[in-house]
């Protein structure tokens, strides 16, 4: 058996015998190639994949949200006229909204039945016991029609009325799409 000689400058190039069988594997690589690489491509994603989004609440009302759940998850506790400032995790939402989507709510709301002045002389548990006053509620809400979805926003109105919006802004941007400014006290201070 005769050796090949080696080639005196080991950067010339050698010619390589090219036989029917690695011309095929050549083709059928490169034929290949384009249909693997368009395997790799991502799915579309599904709209009625179900996302976790964050929970927030805002009332509107004169008394405090003592705590409230959407579906199940729990989502803080607000003070009259006020929220919006925390989030918490987690409710299941479609990626698109659909018709009939809803949300249930419960909540315990509660106010005290005297004024500040007329109880800051009596011990915290005394004045829950005298001068407490909540109930408990729930409801099924419709979800608010939304384009992208993002955090839930639970809305505590007067009347024991609820509504759900999913939006990334709060009230205070005008472009959110309930209309609804960010809630004001319109009671005049307590004097202490």
């Amino acid at each position: 058996m005769d050796a090949e000689p080696r080639p005196s400058n080991p950067f010339e190039r050698r010619s390589v015998k090219t036989t029917p069988a690695r011309r095929l594997s050549i083709a059928v690589a490169v034929t290949a190639l384009p249909g693997l690489l368009c395997a790799c491509r991502p799915a579309p994603p599904d709209p009625d994949a179900l996302i976790g989004v964050s929970i927030t609440g805002i009332n509107y009302t004169g008394e405090g949200v003592q705590d409230f759940f959407v579906d199940g998850a729990w989502g803080a506790n607000l003070p009259s006229y006020g929220g919006g400032g925390k989030t918490s995790c987690c409710v299941m939402l479609p990626r698109a909204w659909r018709p009939g989507l809803a949300v249930s709510v419960k909540w315990t709301i509660g106010h005290y039945t005297r004024p500040y002045k007329l109880r800051k002389h009596i011990p915290v548990m005394e004045q829950r016991a005298c001068c407490w006053s909540e109930r408990s509620l729930e409801k099924t809400v419709p979800v608010q029609k939304y384009d992208r979805l993002e955090d839930i926003q639970i809305f505590f109105l007067p009347d024991d009325q609820i509504e759900a919006w999913v939006h990334h802004s709060l009230p205070v941007d005008p472009a959110h799409p309930s209309g609804r400014p960010y809630p004001r006290d319109p009671r005049p201070p307590e004097e202490e």
